[in-house]
């Protein structure tokens, strides 16, 4: 059973970094064990149900606001 500090890394993950969640959308349970996390089949069904492309729509949307407001990029 992953903890809630492993779940909190394995989200991050997923969302900054597009190889792993192109993984992650395949197969979530593999994913997790890759990075050493072990999910019950209760965890991974929640998972599965994560619309990962919003998530990352929404990290892009915040990483440029940002970079703009901090960096006038």
């Amino acid at each position: 059973m992953a903890t809630k500090e492993e779940l909190n890394r394995l989200v991050g993950k997923v969302l900054s970094d597009e190889a792993f969640r192109k993984e992650f959308i395949e197969d979530p349970v593999a994913a997790a064990k890759k990075e050493g996390i072990d999910l019950t089949p209760d965890q991974a069904e929640v998972l599965k149900s994560i619309d990962t492309a919003s998530m990352s729509e929404v990290v892009e949307k915040v990483a440029s606001k940002t970079c703009v407001a901090r960096y006038g990029v």
